[in-house]
């Protein structure tokens, strides 16, 4: 009796040891991403589908809100602990790599991969002729709106306004339109597809904040009085982009402006029969022009080949392909963007042909604090406690006080 139980003995020493040997070997691999729950969705449906090829990798996906992934990027990567592969605004790249807390991919990356990229859209993620992030995300914006109260989209800022007023007058408990205002990343993107539009400049061709130029005055005042003159919109203070599908979706709002994925978040096709919608080119103030932006994975600094192994396969063309389409993206792939799935889904087809109109997002060296200078001024704007000038003048003076200026 007491051979038997020595052997059992062994064999669960045995199979405890055999468990900490593979428990030791198995590569974990941390990834943070930002987003909504069906962005989210996608994340982890391809680190499942990794996981399932790689047995020996264990993918931990780290969410977070995009009000607060900055700070808490930030904060890891001073303290040394930036997980293997983060998804960000393409524009945070600069001050990341001057931390020091990601690599370049520029060893990782063959030339076939390389290719898949339109050069413009890599240079985004460039930095001192560096190729520190992978497109990941792509997007021009348009004008959301309902089909079945509207019968042609505005053309003009003008028009915006007048059929915005048709809306809601024809349609009790309805705002014509839906901008945001909130303390967010995105208010500063939504303010300068007006900017544009207006003729405005971030910086101009020396690097100098002009952000108050008539231009740009005139593009904050026509924001300004959608919501306090026209009174065609909700208190936009309150609400953020990604907050504006559903107001959409809820029959709230007739129209708004965002990037494909607003689709995604609205929760239903364009044909529909509770909020039938499609998406339109943005009304032309002096100009027709819509926002240009990225966002990118990078990788940490130490992080090696077994996280690129990772990075490359949800980056590879069937699984991005698949995931611009489903969630919404503009195509970053040059043969995805040219093939007929998406040049003849007419959703799709508005924000591909926005592309030749589009003005790239600013890029200043230090994105959060000029963020933050940019968002104060469009409130202080909309909830009527200084002019647009005076909002602007201040803005540009804090943009020079913090020698903030576009990366060269």
């Amino acid at each position: 009796m007491k051979k038997y139980f020595t052997i059992g003995l062994m064999l669960v020493l045995i199979s405890l040891i055999t468990f900490n040997v593979l428990a030791e070997d198995k590569i974990v691999i941390k990834h943070m991403e930002p987003g909504d729950d069906a962005k989210l969705g996608y994340v982890h449906e391809f680190a499942d589908s990794y996981m399932a090829k790689n047995p020996n990798v264990e993918i931990e996906i780290i969410e977070v809100g995009w009000g607060n992934i900055y700070q808490k990027m930030m904060s890891m990567a001073q303290a040394g602990t930036m997980p293997d592969v983060v998804y960000v605004g393409s524009r945070w790249i600069p001050v990341l790599a001057e931390m020091d807390a990601i690599q370049p991919l520029d060893n990782f990356m063959t030339d076939d991969k390389i290719n898949d990229y339109s050069n413009s859209l890599l240079n985004t993620a460039n930095y001192k002729g560096n190729q520190y992030g992978l497109p990941r995300a792509y997007s021009t914006k348009t004008l959301f709106y309902r089909t079945d109260l509207i019968d042609n989209p505005p053309e003009t800022w003008d028009e915006l306004v007048k059929v915005a007023k048709e809306v809601q007058e024809n349609n009790e408990g309805m705002y014509g339109m839906g901008i945001s205002g909130a303390k967010h990343v995105s208010t500063t993107s939504q303010f300068f597809n007006y900017l544009f539009q207006a003729g405005g400049k971030v910086f101009n061709e020396a690097g100098e904040p002009v952000l108050n130029s008539k231009e740009g005055v005139k593009a904050l005042q026509f924001y300004v009085d959608l919501y306090r003159e026209h009174k065609v919109t909700p208190n936009p203070v309150e609400y953020n982009r990604e907050e504006l599908p559903t107001l959409f979706s809820t029959g709230k709002i007739g129209m708004f402006v965002c990037g494909p994925w607003g689709k995604s978040i609205i929760g239903r096709e364009p044909e529909n029969e509770e909020t039938p919608y499609q998406t339109a080119l943005l009304p032309k103030g002096e100009y027709r022009k819509s926002i240009l932006v990225s966002d990118s994975y990078v990788m940490a600094k130490d992080a090696g080949e077994e996280v690129w192994d990772y990075l490359n396969y949800i980056t590879n063309y069937n699984n991005q392909t698949y995931y611009d389409y489903e969630y919404g993206s503009v195509p970053v792939m040059k043969e995805a963007s040219e093939s007929s799935k998406f040049q003849h889904d007419k959703f799709f087809k508005t924000f591909l042909d926005t592309i030749e109109t589009g003005e790239p997002q600013p890029l200043p060296i230090v994105w959060e604090t000029f963020e933050d200078i940019v968002t104060d001024a469009i409130q202080s704007a909309l909830m009527g406690d200084m002019s647009p000038q005076a909002a602007l003048d201040k803005a540009v003076e804090q943009i020079k006080a913090e020698n903030i200026a576009p990366v060269k």
